[in-house]
């Protein structure tokens, strides 16, 4: 088999003024990758195509390892997520089920930002806690937030409301994320401490980069000295990760999910044999669509994050208008707050070519 052609381009599917309000997701990069037996491939990422032809034209599709060795890399994630369906296509299996899966479905969990101030301030605790409550009666049992007001304590404000609304974390997890300097100012270690443990009281499941990410030696003490989990190491380059789990920086690791699937899979690996586990920092839409896969495969790998869902919508209803470009009435078929991996050859999506074509804005 060999690849014939590379196309990358964005879709945009028409939704209403009051789904924009309420931030539908109706857009997507995509991939397109063609051989010359007729199998076709999508990543839904865009990347320079030209680039990628120059290096994929002719090539064998299934040399997945070669060509990213080669030089197909993170720019390049939609063309090697296009080529692993290739592969999944080419054997009739999704590639969970070549990889050797450990799950069917994976729980998900809903990082949760409201459409006010980046530091959350201009919506209450208690409003926080019920729309929290809300996506629960929906089936949802995993969230995360902000930690990001100037106070602390609001913020684990809303955690003790929540297990005032819910109970315990066996009802309901929620999890925390400083973001590094994401709000525009680092934290020291005090008060990193501060947090985590105020976050153990009532019993939070994770502080999420704490610190900036670049600082492994205080992640690490405050790994070492916190009552709860400290994670982090979204969007980080691949040797990044051996520096983390070298310098005992977090008790789970979190690449991004919307990345080279082999990448993902080279760092859950390398994060078992430090005992560390490897929980895919999440995005929305189509971007979930091949770290469910590689999810799949990985034991630690227990909850898949979505993000982001703005209050009242559920991730079901914001992803809704990408269902046009799929075959089956869904591209995910959610119950009690858990996916099932999808099951089709390749990514395990039934991909519409006519609709991609039909959408195709530029």
């Amino acid at each position: 088999m060999k690849i014939t052609s590379v196309e990358s381009f964005r879709i945009e599917i028409p939704i209403t003024e009051d789904q924009k309000q309420l931030r539908y997701y109706n857009k997507t990069g995509v991939t397109r990758i063609r051989t010359d037996e007729g199998i076709t491939g999508y990543g839904w990422e865009c990347v320079d195509a030209e680039a990628a032809e120059a290096m994929l034209i002719g090539k064998n599709p299934l040399q997945v390892e070669r060509h990213v060795a080669d030089g197909l890399g993170h720019a390049f994630y939609g063309a090697e997520n296009a080529l692993w369906d290739i592969t999944g296509k080419a054997f009739g299996q999704p590639l969970h089920r070549l990889w050797g899966h450990c799950r069917d479905t994976m729980r998900l969990y809903l990082t949760t930002v409201w459409p006010v101030d980046a530091h959350q301030t201009q919506v209450t605790p208690e409003q926080q806690a019920d729309d929290l409550a809300h996506y629960a009666s929906l089936g949802y049992d995993a969230f995360k937030i902000r930690i990001w007001r100037p106070d602390l304590m609001d913020d684990v404000e809303v955690c003790r409301l929540l297990r005032k609304k819910l109970g315990g974390p066996a009802k309901a997890e929620l999890m925390y994320d400083r973001t590094g300097d994401g709000p525009g100012s680092d934290w020291d270690y005090l008060t990193g401490l501060r947090a985590a443990e105020a976050l153990g009281d009532v019993e939070a499941q994770w502080l999420e980069e704490p610190f900036q990410r670049s600082d492994i030696d205080r992640h690490a003490r405050l790994r070492r000295e916190s009552p709860i989990p400290i994670t982090g190491g979204e969007h980080q380059p691949l040797p990044v990760y051996d520096d983390y789990l070298a310098g005992q920086a977090f008790d789970i690791i979190q690449p991004h999910c919307a990345n080279i699937l082999l990448h993902l899979k080279k760092i859950a690996s390398a994060a078992e044999l430090f005992g560390v586990d490897c929980i895919f920092h999440g995005q929305h839409g189509m971007n979930l669509v091949g770290s469910l896969q590689v999810g799949a495969t990985i034991p630690s790998c227990r909850v898949q994050e979505v993000v982001f869902n703005t209050p009242p919508t559920p991730p079901t209803e914001a992803w809704s208008p990408l269902n046009a470009l799929v075959k089956t009435d869904t591209i995910y078929e959610v119950t009690d707050g858990h996916v099932k991996i999808p099951d089709h050859p390749g990514l395990g999506i039934d991909v519409n070519d006519d609709a991609i074509d039909r959408y195709r804005a530029s």
